[in-house]
């Protein structure tokens, strides 16, 4: 196997678990919790500049580490950590920036992003606690997984398209550019 064809194989293996993050049954915290979310203030968070964070050396797929990095090696105690809810399309994606000098940043690489900002929801009711060497948000008391979907069903239905889609073979990096 040559190594583009490894490369496809690994992009597909990672997008499938990446779907079944998403795949879980509705539940009643789930509707209170985009209930509330749709309820809170959207701001504007610009994305840092790619040079910076590469010399930073933040992690793309790591923005709760990336934040909590920068809120704890500040050597002046200036910059905060934000978590809170990236709306992508019909979901709201648990996420982390940074507030600093009154600005909202995010240090996490996107390569796959061309947008030089998006909007965010900062979330005062998710905390952190710390379950032996990994740090778990929850809220209200329930853990928070990759985030909450808009409408469960219609999730569910695009996803079990999309998974037809890569299991069939199709490229990984085209699947979700068909037209339904």
């Amino acid at each position: 196997m040559g190594e583009g064809k490894r490369k496809l194989e690994a992009m597909r293996k990672a997008f499938l678990a990446d779907l079944e993050e998403w795949s879980f049954e509705p539940t009643d915290w789930e509707a209170r919790t985009v209930s509330e979310i749709q309820a809170l203030p959207i701001i504007t968070v610009r994305r840092g500049p790619d040079d910076q964070l590469a010399y930073m050396r933040m992690v793309a797929r790591q923005c709760h580490q990336n934040a909590a990095f920068m809120e704890k090696n500040d050597p002046e105690g200036l910059t905060k950590q934000v978590t809170g809810w990236w709306i992508q399309q019909d979901n709201y994606v648990l996420h982390s920036i940074i507030r600093q000098d009154g600005q909202y940043i995010c240090v996490t690489p996107a390569p796959f992003e061309s947008a030089d900002s998006f909007d965010f929801v900062p979330d005062p009711k998710i905390e952190w606690r710390e379950e032996g060497a990994h740090r778990v948000a929850y809220r209200d008391g329930f853990e928070i997984g990759k985030g909450v979907r808009r409408n469960p069903a219609k999730a569910i239905a695009e996803i079990d398209e999309i998974k037809k889609r890569l299991l069939s073979g199709m490229n990984p990096y085209k699947v979700v550019q068909v037209d339904k």
